[in-house]
């Protein structure tokens, strides 16, 4: 049995931190600091304060169905996300992240008879 949340703790971990720094590559680079610390810190406190509290109670119930319907709902976060990020996530693998999203200042700018420039 320890080797089972050995496996989920890695899981969830690794899960956990490609979520973050996954979201934060679609922002522009002036951005990206914040948005990592944002989602982390969201994360963070949604999984340090609800996660104890649920499987707090689930283990006070005394039922080890009650724990395996938590570790169920857990998964089923998990794998919802994966499905969220599977269909509508940036691709970014072996691209520049100044291609994804440009920096803020890399915007062209308008010429006096209306086309673009590049700076």
């Amino acid at each position: 049995m320890r080797w089972r949340s050995s496996v989920l703790l890695r899981l969830a971990s690794a899960a956990a931190s490609s979520a973050y720094l996954t979201v934060s590559e679609v922002f522009p680079l002036e951005m990206r600091a914040i948005a990592i610390s944002i989602f982390y810190a969201v994360g963070t406190g949604v999984g340090g304060f609800a996660a104890p509290a649920l499987f707090g109670a689930l283990i006070a119930t005394g039922s080890r169905g009650n724990v395996l319907m938590g570790y169920a709902l857990g998964a089923a976060l998990v794998i919802s996300a994966a499905a969220i990020a599977w269909r509508w996530a940036v691709d970014a693998e072996r691209k520049p992240l100044e291609e994804i999203a440009p920096p803020l200042g890399d915007e062209p700018t308008m010429t006096g008879n209306g086309a673009q420039a590049q700076r």
